[in-house]
């Protein structure tokens, strides 16, 4: 079964074009659940190695160019994810799915607006309306972290701290993640610092991965936003320097119902996932 890897922002995801629903078949034919053949093709080392898989079907309004399904690397499906959309419109793009600049694609969060720039290279989305900020105070591990909970698509928690990169984001993010504030689900964690009047620097644990990424875009959004409401930065757009090095560019209407994620998207390799290969998985 075809499939191309991309990444975003050190944010790598594995896609397939299921507009036939030949995963279903693939499947079928191993007596494989979804769940566990995302978590196996997920895999580094014994399978292809991703955060997340997502799946390009045909969308439910023709209006619109597809949908998809997007799964975290532990298998569960997740109702929105920034970099990952971003690659997948690259992806739709690159298939001829997507003719022109404009796209619209459906997630489990809504309809999500996107371009492409730079032939692909790189592209803009604009997220759905964040809802329910609130200001809280946890303990957690014995000390008092404040922050901020806002759902920009999937639920974030956003962390303003001194010396981002003296913060063990493993340790006191999944004591976060896994708090009884956030039940039942859990949140995202983001840590963030200032760098100027318009940027800062974020470290995320992602829910899903369990575990420090090297980008989250609902994440660098959500900390964009805090940032600027909060008075931590100034101005906007807002950079967010991210753990994998690369800048993402966070804009904003100013009563914050319009957001937008953009940055660069990049074709990491194509390939063919064999039976042989997830029967040794599994």
């Amino acid at each position: 079964m075809e499939f191309t890897k991309l990444q975003g922002s050190g944010n790598d995801f594995i896609l397939i074009d299921n507009r036939d629903g030949k995963v279903e078949t693939f499947l079928q034919k191993l007596e494989m659940g979804i769940s566990d053949f995302v978590k196996a093709v997920c895999l580094f080392h014994r399978g292809v190695g991703a955060d997340g898989l997502i799946l390009i079907e045909e969308p439910q309004n023709p209006d619109n160019h597809f949908r998809w399904r997007f799964f975290n690397s532990d298998g569960s499906l997740a109702e929105m994810c920034g970099n990952g959309s971003r690659c997948a419109v690259r992806f739709a793009y690159d298939r001829g799915i997507v003719v022109g600049s404009e796209v619209r694609f459906e997630t489990l969060a809504g309809v999500i607006r996107a371009w492409v720039l730079q032939g692909g290279k790189r592209v803009k989305v604009q997220l759905t309306s964040p809802h329910s900020l609130r200001e809280i105070s946890l303990e957690v591990d014995g000390i008092t972290v404040k922050g901020y909970f806002i759902n920009t698509g999937v639920p974030h928690f956003v962390a303003p701290v001194d010396g981002l990169e003296r913060i063990d984001v493993v340790r006191l993010g999944r004591s976060i993640r896994f708090h009884r504030e956030f039940e039942p689900k859990g949140t995202n964690v983001n840590f963030i610092e200032p760098l100027s009047e318009s940027s800062i620097s974020i470290r995320t644990y992602e829910r899903g991965v369990e575990s420090e990424t090297l980008a989250c875009g609902t994440g660098a959004v959500a900390s964009a936003l805090i940032a600027y409401t909060k008075g931590m930065v100034k101005s906007k757009p807002v950079e967010v320097h991210t753990r994998g090095g690369e800048i993402l560019r966070v804009d904003m209407s100013e009563d914050m119902k319009e957001v937008f994620l953009e940055g660069g998207v990049c074709k990491v390799f194509e390939g063919f996932l064999t039976e042989e290969a997830l029967r040794c998985m599994s």
